[in-house]
């Protein structure tokens, strides 16, 4: 099992994988981790807004760990047979290691934020204004 973490330093685990070019590679047995590297994607790589009919070097892995993701970089990595997970631990090898033991906290994914346009208010104004 391969477990990428977000990382910018190469030691702690980072938020928003999507823009991330920086992840620490954890090659496992499934029980413990065997090999360590770090990897960086070219700008042409990063996750967000890569096409989800283009081959990435992300499917070669089968777990993201970062402490804050999206639900739709969930959803991309789902469709990539990626699992996508958050967490509040900030060791990015505590975080794979706990990641295989079954006991890494998660966290739920953010939801996409939708713009709130003041016009239906307005429009429900008008309505009960004038009808």
């Amino acid at each position: 099992m391969k477990i990428a973490v977000a990382s910018l330093n190469g030691q702690t685990v980072c938020g928003q994988p999507g823009r991330c070019r920086t992840f620490i590679l954890f090659d496992t047995d499934g029980f413990e981790v065997l090999e360590r590297e770090v990897i960086e994607f070219s700008e042409n790589y990063v996750l967000q807004g890569f096409s989800p009919d283009k081959a990435h070097p992300i499917d070669k892995i089968d777990v993201v760990i970062a402490s804050a993701i999206g639900e739709g970089l969930v959803n991309l990595l789902q469709q990539r047979d990626v699992i996508a997970v958050a967490t509040s631990v900030k060791n990015a090898e505590e975080a794979a290691q706990r990641f295989l033991d079954g006991d890494l906290p998660i966290k739920d994914a953010k939801k996409k934020k939708r713009n709130k346009s003041p016009l239906p208010a307005i429009f429900s104004t008008c309505l009960k204004k004038y009808f």
